[in-house]
């Protein structure tokens, strides 16, 4: 995940919005604890949605302590006291999709891209074996996707469909995973998969241009040459839009007895303003019209 899957703060509550970084700090705490200081580098907000679901399905009560940050002394935040198998299986899955994207640079990067993650790689391979010890089945989830994703990349006219499928099928068996026995398996599975195809869809239509530079790998290349450069926002919002209207439409066939409105803001105003933010960035004005879903 890539930090489009994030909070719309304007809509949460002060005391959701502080569950929701106390989540944030509390893995990257765990980060520094159980791997390095490089680890937190690791860090996003797609992770913290993916702990504070698994927190609501496993039915873990959160409570919130003041602490303070190991890189700011006089700035307090809140540490996660309730959740510690979430938090601890959150960090050791930030590791191991760290480390699997690494290889993926060092395979597909060019000069700088490759002799960076040279570089970084002897550090994230230890930190790589032990997370990989301590959730072999994510390990074996993550490999796979990346796995099936580069056989994906060798058909240049791969579907988007099929282009997104190893990565959103990747998060579906990690969060089924995670939640065990708690939940209704086959809406977890869909809402995992749904959440993991938006990340890919939304990654894809932010690094188009680039990606016609640079000749990489993009399912939505053909439809960009095919459509005139607004009609292709046009199209890639409209395409957004229903994939978020696909996520919360399963997101409410779930039973959220706890954070359900934290879990929802992120789900409906946080993707919907991450999909505006990549479009804007791209298309001077393009989406300012645009309307919610």
């Amino acid at each position: 995940m890539l930090g489009y899957v994030r909070a719309y703060k304007p809509e949460l509550r002060f005391r959701e919005y502080d569950l929701y970084r106390g989540v944030y700090c509390s893995i990257c705490k765990r980060l520094l604890r159980l791997y390095s200081p490089f680890a937190q580098l690791f860090l996003s907000y797609d992770v913290t949605l993916l702990a504070i679901v698994l927190a609501a399905l496993r039915g873990e009560d959160i409570t919130l302590k003041k602490s303070r940050c190991p890189y700011n002394p006089f700035k307090r935040c809140d540490k996660c006291l309730g959740a510690d198998k979430t938090i601890d299986f959150c960090a050791d899955v930030s590791v191991i999709m760290a480390y699997h994207k690494l290889r993926d640079n060092l395979r597909d990067s060019g000069f700088f891209g490759k002799a960076a993650a040279f570089l970084a790689f002897p550090v994230v391979f230890l930190m790589h074996k032990k997370a990989s010890k301590c959730q072999p089945e994510a390990e074996r989830i993550v490999e796979r996707a990346m796995s099936l994703q580069n056989e994906v990349e060798k058909d240049k006219c791969a579907s988007i469909d099929a282009a997104a499928d190893p990565s959103a099928r990747a998060l579906s068996e990690l969060l089924d995973l995670g939640v065990g026995a708690a939940a209704d398996s086959e809406s977890v599975r869909r809402l995992g998969y749904l959440i993991g195809r938006y990340v890919y869809v939304i990654d894809a239509v932010d690094d188009i241009e680039s990606d016609i530079k640079s000749g990489g790998f993009n399912p939505l290349l053909s439809k960009y040459k095919e459509l005139k450069n607004g009609d292709f926002y046009e199209y890639a919002l409209a395409m957004l839009n229903l994939n978020i209207g696909e996520i919360v439409k399963t997101f409410k066939s779930i039973e959220f007895d706890r954070y359900g409105d934290i879990i929802y803001n992120i789900l409906f105003y946080g993707l919907y303003n991450s999909s505006i933010y990549v479009l804007k960035k791209h298309q001077k004005g393009g989406a300012q019209n645009a309307k919610s879903i």
